[in-house]
Order: structure tokens, then C-alpha cells, then sequence
């Protein structure tokens, strides 16, 4: 069966009320995990730079975990409140696996070489390789939302926020005042730009 022109004109202009809407109105139970995202970041980079510096402590793990398992469950909660399209966007927590899976490569690929480092360059050392899978793994999440048709001001968030990742781990560890507290530094820059965006589009 082949496409009339109305068929065609049809499909485009669908394509164009979808991209117009963009991802809040369109895909509200994905739009809004940048606010979720932003705080927990926030919450948990501090935190295990406390860890990194005090050693991880039974409480300072056990927040961790609470942190990660409240973070894992208001996402939950807030899937399951809006009615899922089957298509149209990338799944986040796909991307979100694909994110960990990458640092759990980094994590066992640097292994054998954390010995030869001293710990105070080795914190900077992580923040720079994480920091950059995150900044290189927004960028790539902009540029498929593009693909998917979601409008211009959604995409650009996430360019922005892969830039300002990439921006944050390329200069933390030149700034005297952030030595000794890199990660910390990181999640707040993170969450700033998490909740900025969230404040930002919700206007647009």
C-alpha cells in the first residue's frame, strides 16, 4: 500500500505538533528526571567525597545507599503516575545503565594501575575520567533526542549540560580551593545545571 501526498503531508505535520510539544508536555514522566537527577547527584557526590576523605564509614555508606535506593524509587513512583507512550524517545534508564556500565569499565580497566598513583592525584584522576563518560554521554543523548524529533530547546539542554560537564572536570582540578574536594565540587556544579535546565525549559 503506498503513501498519498495527504498520507505524507499528514506525517509531517504530526512530526512537527510532536516536535513543538517537546519532551514535557509530550513525555512528562521523562522530563522530569532532571530535577530528580540534579538533587541526587548533588546529594551523593558530596557525600562519597566525604567517604573518599573520612573513609567510608558505616554511615557514610549506609546514606549512600538510602540516597541511591530514594533516588531509584521516586523514579519509580514517577514512571508509573503517567501512561508510557511505547515509542518516541530513548529510554533514560537504558542510557543510565549504559552511563554505570561504562564506569564499572573504568573502574576495572584502571584497576591494576591505582597502586602506582598517589591518592591525593587519584581523585582528581576519577573526577576526570567519570566527569568526561558523563559529558561525552550527554552530548551523544542530544544528539539522538535530535534524531527523535524533539524540539531544538530540549536538545540544546543536554549539549549544554554535556559541555558544562566536560567544562567542570577539565578545570576543578586546576583550582587550588577544590583540592581535596573535586567530587563535591562536581555534584553541585551538576546539580545546578540539573535544576537550572529544569527551571529553564519548564518557561520555554
Amino acid at each position: 500500500m503506498t503513501e498519498t501526498g495527504e498520507d505524507v503531508d499528514l506525517q509531517e505535520e504530526l512530526g512537527q505538533i510532536k516536535q513543538a510539544m517537546g519532551l514535557q508536555e509530550a513525555y512528562p514522566y521523562w522530563w522530569h528526571f532532571w530535577i530528580v537527577e540534579g538533587l541526587a547527584v548533588g546529594v551523593v557526590f558530596p557525600i562519597m567525597q566525604l567517604g573518599f576523605r573520612e573513609g567510608f564509614r558505616p554511615w557514610i555508606i549506609a546514606l549512600t545507599v538510602g540516597v541511591l535506593i530514594a533516588y531509584e524509587v521516586v523514579l519509580w513512583r514517577m514512571i508509573s503516575t503517567y501512561e508510557r507512550p511505547t515509542t518516541g524517545v530513548p529510554s533514560w534508564r537504558t542510557w543510565h545503565i549504559i552511563l554505570f556500565g561504562g564506569m564499572g569499565t573504568l573502574i576495572v580497566g584502571t584497576g591494576p594501575y591505582v597502586d602506582a598513583i598517589e591518592f591525593a592525584q587519584l581523585m582528581p584522576l576519577w573526577l576526570v575520567l567519570v566527569g568526561t563518560l558523563i559529558g561525552v554521554a550527554y552530548l551523544y543523548l542530544g544528539q539522538l533526542l535530535s534524531a527523535y524529533n524533539i524540539r531544538d530547546a530540549d536538545c540544546y539542554a543536554f549539549f549544554l549540560g554535556g559541555f558544562w560537564s566536560l567544562i567542570l572536570v577539565a578545570t576543578i582540578p586546576y583550582v587550588p580551593a577544590a583540592r581535596g574536594w573535586e567530587f563535591a565540587v562536581f555534584g553541585v556544579g551538576y546539580a545546578v545545571y540539573c535544576l537550572s535546565a529544569y527551571a529553564v525549559l519548564s518557561k520555554v
